[in-house]
């Protein structure tokens, strides 16, 4: 069973997306649970732009669509996530949209790497978010 968690970072930013002005990112979760739900670990480690890699685990960035608006996933949410090469867990880091009033165009390289020591600090010290897939 693949366990999904995530770092503060994530849980401020869907937060903050979700409270945005007449409800413009209202279904960014809904996007994201879609996404993993009822999929294997290994199209989770295989899916799009790896952007970071290590002896034992891979950064990816994965294109989301943003079904409320009709945006493609080429226009809609961009989500940061972490998963192991031999265990079933994967770390949200980030996610932020193309589109609308908070619209990002890309991630620094040197803001993956911040994410990736935040993720590994809050996993050293049982700080991590879990995350229910099917909610």
């Amino acid at each position: 069973m693949i366990t999904f968690s995530a770092i503060a970072n994530f849980v401020s930013r869907i937060e903050v997306l979700r409270n945005v002005r007449r409800g413009v990112y209202a279904t960014v979760e809904d996007e994201v649970s879609a996404a993993f739900r009822d999929v294997s670990i290994e199209q989770i480690r295989r899916n799009y732009d790896m952007i970071l890699m290590d002896s034992e685990r891979i950064v990816i960035k994965l294109r989301l669509p943003d079904k409320k608006h009709r945006l493609s996933k080429k226009d809609g949410y961009r989500l940061i996530y972490l998963v192991y090469k031999d265990r079933e867990e994967v770390a949200f880091l980030d996610i932020y949209p193309k589109n609308g009033p908070m619209q990002q165009l890309d991630i620094e390289d040197s803001l993956v790497v911040n994410l990736v020591n935040q993720y590994t600090i809050e996993k050293e010290r049982g700080l991590l978010t879990l995350i229910d897939i099917n909610p």
